[in-house]
């Protein structure tokens, strides 16, 4: 049974991926990782729409690079289909996913049945993530996985447009960054 920690669109369109897109300019020369300590791993989680039990420690910063890591290097190879898997990726991501995750239960609330989970600790949160990638992986909806088209980006996104087209991580962002490029290379030809 999968615990849905989050309800929040995201724009990566699944959690595994939005963790691995905490590296901005991952294909640039300055990639920009936005997890250097406990507070900005309870930033991302917020801004994903995960709240937490407790607070993210040192020792969380660095499960949270490691598996995201892990995952980037299979979504990466899934993608590009460039290299073969690497066992230590595969066993980092099986172990965390034999982790424990939030156990819904029932409550009553004026006279009807409702579900209540727990906050998950920085930890469960870290088994969602890699059952997610397992599930992404492991589906037919790994065919959809994308690289974006900017140039520096490489932001891996579920692309769920109807023709399967979607180019950018973010039309906002790097579409934005590529229209304009573009834009500017028609005119300086004149």
């Amino acid at each position: 049974m999968t615990v849905v920690l989050t309800t929040k669109r995201l724009a990566t369109g699944r959690l595994c991926l939005e963790l691995v897109a905490t590296v901005h300019g991952r294909l640039g020369d300055a990639p920009n990782d936005d997890l250097l300590d406990g507070a900005a791993v309870a930033q991302w989680l917020a801004a994903v729409g995960v709240e937490i039990a407790e607070a993210p420690v040192a020792d969380d910063v660095s499960h949270y690079v490691e598996v995201r890591e892990a995952v980037c290097r299979l979504v990466t190879v899934s993608v590009t289909g460039t290299a073969e898997q690497r066992g230590e990726d595969v066993a980092l991501v099986n172990a965390w996913a034999r982790g424990s995750a939030p156990v819904p239960q029932l409550r009553v609330e004026e006279r009807s049945l409702v579900s209540d989970t727990a906050k998950p600790t920085p930890r469960q949160v870290l088994t969602a993530v890699a059952r997610d990638a397992i599930d992404l992986l492991t589906t037919p909806e790994s065919a959809r996985l994308h690289q974006c088209d900017g140039s520096h980006c490489g932001t891996v996104f579920l692309d769920t447009s109807r023709g399967g087209r979607r180019r950018w991580c973010s039309s906002d962002r790097c579409g934005n960054r590529a229209r304009v490029a573009a834009h500017r290379d028609r005119h300086s030809e004149v």
